[in-house]
């Protein structure tokens, strides 16, 4: 379960999980001895938006992310991972993980996933097909598998 996983900062090195589902379901089969979760806190980050006006016209600007922002961002992570048949996890975290031995840097374990992502059939794109394949990469990565 995600209470398993230990709260604190995590060591020198460790990455930053995405905030999406596959961050999420990268963190659960990496396992408690590879993910560290630490408190929020009071987010600052700047979130980009682009509005498309009918004539066509397309503006961006920056704004500071809001609570609604933030909480909309875990409903999808929890949505994703009930299609994926995996627990929600707890609110109000940032998730760090320690990379297996042999990758190159967060890079190179995101293209992992990707080439057995790209490799499955193409009708398989729900979290329910998708998901156990990219747990068994991520628990081979740990030797787990």
């Amino acid at each position: 379960m995600w209470d398993d996983f230990p709260e604190g900062t995590h060591p020198e090195g460790w990455i930053e999980l995405s905030e999406n589902g596959w961050g999420a379901m990268a963190a659960w089969y990496a396992g408690p001895d590879n993910v560290r979760r630490e408190p929020m806190g009071v987010r600052t980050d700047l979130v980009r938006v682009t509005c498309e006006k009918s004539d066509g016209t397309v503006s961006s600007w920056e704004e500071p992310i809001t609570e609604d922002d933030v909480r909309g961002i875990e409903d999808d992570i929890d949505a994703y991972l009930k299609d994926a048949g995996l627990p929600q996890r707890p609110r109000g975290y940032r998730w760090f993980l320690r990379l297996p031995d042999g990758i190159r840097g967060e890079d190179d374990f995101w293209a992992r996933l990707n080439r057995a992502d790209m490799a499955l059939p193409r009708p398989a794109r729900h979290p329910r097909d998708t998901v156990p394949v990219l747990g068994q990469v991520v628990q081979a990565l740990y030797g787990r598998a």
